[in-house]
């Protein structure tokens, strides 16, 4: 496992802007396959590599059908992982817990920090297999209430996470969920911002916290406009951190985006 983290912590090497070069996160993966070959059962491998594929399925190609292929395989590792848990959490409870959902399943893994990634690396993989293959697809088939179940859990059990991962894929999904009655009645803009203003507060210098709070904000309303732009253009003038190249310029190029957009609009 510990090698596969040294090429993880490379992926940036060899990048143009926010485009990765793909031989260190492709690295990572086969490490991290070969160590859940001989430990199925580590939810700590699993997480690890749901997060590398995350990154290859994000950054690493622009083809949506690749996508599919990819974060197909991150949603099968995590509902693997997931019934892992419930395996677990009925053990410690001593009954069947085998359908409960992440949201009951936190408070009995509450000691776990491996439970808290393996939820919320699964809810980022849902995530983009949801935008990859539809929204309103995706609505139909479950796809934004087990995210969110994912991420709440995840944000309940610590809220720290990924500098408040758990409130910034909640505030994403809010967002970004189509409306359809009687299935998303809850997806709402308003509370979007109110997410990713925690997701904020807990990582303030985030990249993709005031990139996802910017985009909310704008779509709000007139008048949250102004400050909508004023965290796109602080994110912009920011500099990229070592340790997310990748991710940090894929957000500043997404800020720049929509203050061209705003401009156009103005």
């Amino acid at each position: 496992m510990e090698e596969g983290d040294r090429h993880w912590d490379l992926r940036g090497e060899g990048s143009q802007d926010s485009h990765p070069d793909s031989k260190e996160i492709d690295e990572a993966i086969a490490v991290y396959r070969q160590a859940l070959a001989m430990t199925p059962d580590s939810l700590a491998v699993r997480w690890r590599l749901m997060r590398a594929i995350f990154f290859k399925g994000e950054y690493g190609t622009d083809d949506n059908e690749r996508k599919k292929t990819i974060f197909d395989d991150g949603k099968a590792i995590g509902e693997e992982a997931l019934r892992l848990i419930r395996k677990e959490a009925s053990r410690r409870t001593g009954k069947s817990m085998d359908k409960a959902g992440p949201v009951d399943l936190g408070p009995v893994m509450s000691d776990s920090p491996d439970v808290v990634a393996t939820f919320l690396w699964s809810s980022a993989n849902w995530g983009e297999w949801a935008i990859a293959y539809g929204k309103f697809q995706a609505v139909r088939q479950g796809a934004a209430t087990k995210i969110r179940d994912l991420a709440m859990a995840g944000s309940r059990m610590d809220p720290n996470y990924n500098e408040g991962g758990g409130y910034r894929i909640l505030g994403r999904l809010y967002h970004q969920t189509p409306y359809v009655p009687f299935i998303t009645g809850w997806a709402s803009t308003k509370e979007a911002v109110v997410f990713l203003r925690r997701a904020c507060e807990i990582g303030p210098h985030n990249f993709l916290n005031r990139l996802y709070l910017a985009e909310a904000l704008w779509d709000l309303g007139r008048d949250s406009r102004k400050e909508a732009r004023e965290v796109a253009e602080a994110l912009i003038r920011d500099t990229p951190r070592p340790e997310f190249l990748i991710e940090d310029r894929w957000a500043r190029e997404k800020a720049q985006k929509l203050i061209e957009a705003t401009e156009k609009k103005n």
